[in-house]
C-alpha cells in the first residue's frame, strides 16, 4: 500500500502517478488542508441536502492519500479497483471522491472560467477581461471524446452520435489566449451538437472583450457575420463610423471545383500557425489519460474532470514559462 509516508519519501512516485512535481503537489494539498473545513461547512449546508451535517460514514484516509489517489486516477485511467488497491481505499470512497474532491482540488488551481449552456441570461453574462487575455488574442476550438453508448432508445443515442468521429462522444469547447492559457470551457454537450452551434449556445462573441481578435478553425464559418458593432470616431479625420466590436479571422474554405488563391492560401496558412496553440493546450490535457480514452464515468462529472484536468495545465503551463523567463534573464 501507498501511504502518505510513502509518497513523501519517494517524491518521483508523485510525479509518475499524477504528473505533477512532488513540492507543487505537496503546496497544493497544504492549501487544500486549509481550505477543507470551509469547504466542507459549505457542502454540508448546501440547499437541498437531506442529511443532517455530520452524518453518513466518514472517510478513514488522509486527505493527501485521497488526493493522490483521485489525482492518480485522472492521470493513469486505470479501473477504480486498481487505484483503490494502491492506496488502500474502497473502489466506492475513489468514486464518492471524484464528486466531493474536484470542486476543493479546483479551488486551488488556474481553473478556466466555466460557461454554462443556455443557463445564463444574456445581460448577466460575465465577459472575459483583457487581463485574462494576455495578449488581446482568443482562439476557439472544440474537443469531443468518446464515451459508451447512451441510453436504450434511439433518439438518445442520436444525440450522442459524431458524424466526424463516428462514435458516441461527448464534446466541450475551450477559449485560450495566445500564450497557452485556457481561460474558459463550456459545461459539455452530447457530441452530435456542431462545434458552431455550440459556440453559439455558449454565447462565446458576448463573453469577449471589445478589441480583442478571435481565431477559429473551418467549423465556425458565418462567426464574422454575427460580430455586433460599435460607433467610434476617427482621430485623424473626425468621422463617425461604425465597426466590428472584435476582429474574427475563420479560414477560407476551398469553393467546390475552384481553388484558393494564393492570398487566401497565406491567410489561412497564418491563421492556423497562430491557432495551432489551443491545439496544444488540447493535446496537454489529454496528457491525463482519463480525458484520451473511452470516458468511463458518469456524463455529470465529465465538466468537473475536464475543468480540473485544463486547471492542472494552466499550472504546467505558468510552470515552464516561469522557468523559460527565468532563464532568459539569466
Amino acid at each position: 500500500m501507498l501511504t502518505e509516508l510513502t509518497l513523501r519519501n519517494n517524491p518521483s512516485l508523485i510525479e509518475a502517478f499524477t504528473g505533477i512535481p512532488a513540492d507543487v503537489f505537496w503546496a497544493k494539498v497544504a492549501e487544500m488542508a486549509a481550505k477543507l473545513p470551509e469547504y466542507e461547512d459549505a457542502r454540508h449546508s448546501r440547499e437541498g441536502r437531506q442529511r443532517a451535517i455530520g452524518a453518513g460514514r466518514k472517510f478513514a484516509h488522509p486527505l493527501a492519500q485521497r488526493v493522490v489517489a483521485i489525482s492518480s486516477y485522472l492521470r493513469l485511467h486505470v479501473p477504480q479497483a486498481v487505484i483503490g488497491l494502491m492506496f488502500e481505499i474502497s473502489q466506492y470512497d475513489i468514486s464518492r471522491d471524484l464528486r466531493r474532491l474536484l470542486p476543493l482540488i479546483q479551488d486551488v488551481l488556474p481553473c478556466p472560467d466555466l460557461w454554462e449552456i443556455e443557463k445564463e441570461e444574456p445581460g448577466s453574462l460575465m465577459p472575459l477581461t483583457f487581463e485574462q487575455l494576455t495578449d488581446a488574442h482568443a482562439l476557439v476550438d472544440a474537443t469531443e471524446q468518446r464515451v459508451s453508448r447512451p441510453g436504450k432508445d434511439n433518439e438518445t443515442r442520436k444525440q450522442f452520435f459524431s458524424g466526424k468521429k463516428k462514435a458516441f462522444t461527448i464534446k466541450t469547447q475551450l477559449v485560450t489566449d495566445g500564450e497557452h492559457h485556457i481561460v474558459a470551457i463550456t459545461t459539455a454537450v452530447p457530441g452530435a451538437v456542431h462545434d458552431k452551434k455550440l459556440s453559439d449556445k455558449a454565447c462565446t462573441l458576448e463573453r469577449l472583450p471589445d478589441g480583442c481578435e478571435v481565431e477559429a478553425d473551418k467549423g465556425y464559418q458565418g462567426m464574422a457575420e454575427q460580430v455586433s458593432l460599435v460607433t467610434v470616431v476617427n482621430p485623424e479625420t473626425g468621422k463617425v463610423q461604425e465597426v466590428p466590436r472584435i476582429t474574427v479571422r475563420i479560414p477560407f474554405k476551398k469553393p467546390k471545383g475552384k481553388d484558393l488563391t494564393k492570398e487566401e492560401r497565406a491567410f489561412n496558412h497564418q491563421v492556423g500557425a497562430f491557432r495551432v496553440r489551443v491545439e496544444h493546450c488540447i493535446g496537454w490535457a489529454k496528457n491525463w489519460a482519463i480525458l484520451a480514452n473511452r470516458f468511463r464515468c458518469d456524463h455529470s462529472i465529465y465538466t468537473s474532470v475536464m475543468r480540473t484536468i485544463c486547471g492542472l495545465v494552466n499550472a504546467q503551463t505558468q510552470r515552464w514559462q516561469a522557468a523559460r523567463a527565468s532563464a532568459n534573464c539569466a
